[in-house]
């Protein structure tokens, strides 16, 4: 898809890598940016770096673990042109198996029911006006055998299984639906690990891996949103070695 003249909406862009694309989407000639996440104060912010890079923009507090308002919502401003479903938690502490019932549906409710509520409503959108792009943000732990949060790595596996299964949507509504497998990036979320900060066992992953900036992922994003060849379902995993970024791409039929 050309960006130049879209619009677009960007779920969890109040900083890291949603006010990345956000900006980026800005700079490649969108249209309008809404902007989406329950941080009113960094949705400013990404607000004011979003026109500065010449796209109009609006700011939406939404909290996505209410599903029924975020139904509302899509329903009301989902009509867009592309769709980036970025917003993600951890579960913090405590960890499974200690995490209350309220907790593990808070989680779900943000990673996965949400994202699965603002892709069928903009799917419909987008069909009526022709077609789109929506890219999930998954995560590198859903091509692995296990993560340190256990709902995190449960739910980013769900949104990879749901990414893929909407493979169909390309061919049935001209919609391509694609994922964003970030590796481990430095950004806000990971000082939620843990209780006001980062947790021991993320000290221990940043200790021993390179964390990617946000505009790496939101590279990533572009590119997803742009190549109009790739197939429904397509994804790619963007992680960093000796401090180049590498590619892995992948498909909807692979793992």
């Amino acid at each position: 898809m050309d960006i130049n003249g879209k619009t677009a909406i960007v779920t969890g862009s109040a900083g890291g890598i949603g006010r990345a694309t956000a900006v980026m989407l800005a700079a490649r000639g969108a249209a309008e940016v809404a902007l989406v996440d329950v941080n009113e104060a960094g949705l400013v912010e990404t607000a004011r770096l979003v026109e500065a890079a010449g796209a109009r923009t609006s700011v939406h507090r939404l909290d996505l673990s209410d599903v029924a308002a975020t139904e509302t919502w899509f329903q009301a401003h989902g009509d867009v042109d592309i769709l980036h479903n970025n917003a993600g938690v951890v579960s913090g502490l405590p960890q499974f198996p200690d995490v209350d019932a309220a907790r593990i549906a808070w989680i779900v409710n943000v990673n996965v029911t949400s994202l699965i509520a603002a892709t069928q409503i903009a799917v419909q959108a987008m069909k009526a006006r022709g077609g789109g792009v929506i890219v999930n943000t998954v995560s590198t732990v859903a091509l692995g055998t296990g993560f340190y949060d256990a709902m995190y790595a449960t739910t980013k596996a769900a949104v990879m299984m749901f990414t893929r299964c909407c493979a169909s949507l390309k061919e049935e509504c001209n919609v391509r639906v694609a994922g964003m497998l970030p590796g481990l990036v430095d950004t806000p979320i990971l000082d939620t690990t843990g209780a006001g900060g980062k947790s021991e066992w993320m000290k221990m992953v940043l200790a021993n891996n390179e964390a990617c900036r946000p505009e790496d992922i939101a590279e990533g994003v572009i590119a997803l949103i742009e190549d109009d060849s790739l197939a429904g379902g397509d994804w790619v995993a963007v992680r960093r070695l000796n401090g180049k970024v590498e590619y892995q791409w992948g498909h909807a039929d692979t793992v």
